[in-house]
């Protein structure tokens, strides 16, 4: 009985072992400054692509493996059939090699849900006090389509200032790349 109840016990840390998440490690060797990613995250990297071209990519990461990190989803169904046929195919992941990666910042839940409730409430108050502007003043429809404009763009401008999600860190400034 003891020995079934060990093999058994055995089995469970196996499987565990096998299924247990990759999560990727960015270690700052100068300041000793350590971020961690793993699975169902949000990345945002720059990275060298075709030909030493930068390119920016920001997605959730589906998959890490020992030289790679995939953003996005695979198998996620996508009108890519549709991008296919005009020409203008941009596949919604990507599967980035880790020694081609130049910077990267980690997309936090709560970097998230600010830029979400900074948004909004920049939305509400551009709406209450459109709403008294409109009411006692008689503003033609350019005049209301240039306030609008403006809100929208400042709106844009506001958010991206305060909540940027352009990578941060480079790799050149004694960042290494770690999976574990």
């Amino acid at each position: 009985m003891m020995k079934s109840f060990l093999l058994l016990f055995l089995l469970c840390f196996t499987v565990i072992g096998l299924y247990a998440q990759k999560t990727i490690r960015f270690i700052n060797t100068r300041s000793n400054k350590v971020i961690e990613a793993g699975i169902g995250q949000t990345l945002s990297v720059q990275y060298l692509a075709y030909n030493n071209q930068l390119f920016h990519h920001k997605n959730v990461i589906t998959d890490i493996t020992d030289s790679s990190i995939t953003l996005g989803n695979i198998n996620e169904p996508q009108i890519e059939w549709i991008q296919k046929l005009s020409g203008k195919y941009d596949a919604s992941y990507r599967i980035i090699l880790l020694k081609d990666i130049v910077s990267f910042r980690r997309i936090t839940t709560g970097r998230t849900i600010a830029k979400s409730l900074l948004s909004t409430s920049i939305l509400v108050a551009t709406y209450v006090g459109g709403i008294d502007l409109f009411r006692y003043n008689k503003i033609g429809f350019w005049e209301t389509l240039g306030i609008s404009v403006g809100i929208g763009l400042t709106t844009t401008l506001i958010t991206a200032f305060i909540l940027p999600e352009n990578p941060k860190y480079k790799l050149a400034d004694g960042w290494v790349i770690l999976v574990k």
